[in-house]
């Protein structure tokens, strides 16, 4: 793998960590001013945002 696609592939990993970092810490902010057993839409967010991750990985393998 030529350098510089590892450079980009190493920022991209970074970036996706540092957005999954925030959201997951907006979605506790958010779920922690809600009444008792009231959760919002971000929970059911957090799943299908590992589940995205998941799917771009195996495309990725299969692809490669």
């Amino acid at each position: 793998m030529k350098r510089s696609a590892l450079i980009t592939k190493y920022i991209i990993l970074m970036l996706l960590g540092a957005m999954i970092y925030g959201f997951i810490g907006a979605a506790a902010e958010v779920s922690g001013s809600r009444s008792a057993g009231n959760i919002g839409g971000e929970t059911l967010v957090l799943p299908l945002m590992i589940g995205l991750i998941w799917f771009g990985w195996e495309l990725h393998s299969n692809f490669k």
